[in-house]
């Protein structure tokens, strides 16, 4: 026996129907629908949705000067990152694709810094080495930070 979720007459484990009131026994599923969707709503609006950070790149470069260095082993991407948030983070990388004439991949020339604090800028010198080889041109991949 269990009993009725409205009147709580005793009823039969198996009944669909209450004998006492005549209300169905099965769960509340509009309820227990219009509840998540209240739930995911509620979730939504405390997340604030999209922030003017997410809005915008967190992370802008500028790129001033590429160079071999005089003793042809390495070579340079000299420029900017700027942190357009006001987020601080503990760790910040350039990072860029360096191609012969031909176009085949050399390797990376990268640069990091820690703690590049919010709306701050760094002033960047990434460096590939690429020994007995011509780097023809670099390409930016990314700037990554946490």
């Amino acid at each position: 026996m269990k009993k009725c979720k409205y009147c709580k007459t005793e009823i039969d484990d198996k009944a669909k129907i209450c004998p006492n009131c005549k209300k169905k026994q099965g769960p509340k599923i509009g309820l227990i629908i219009f509840l998540i969707i209240i739930g995911i709503f509620i979730i939504g609006l405390a997340s604030g949705g999209d922030s003017e950070d997410t809005k915008k790149e967190k992370f802008t470069h500028n790129v001033t000067k590429q160079y071999l260095d005089n003793a042809g082993l390495g070579y340079y991407i000299e420029g900017t990152v700027k942190n357009n948030t006001d987020k601080d983070y503990s760790y910040v990388q350039i990072e860029f694709i360096c191609y012969d004439k031909n176009g085949n991949n050399l390797g990376t020339a990268i640069d990091n810094t820690n703690n590049l604090l919010g709306n701050e800028t760094w002033k960047f010198k990434a460096m590939g080495m690429f020994l007995n080889e011509k780097v023809d041109h670099c390409d930016f991949k990314e700037v990554t930070g946490w």
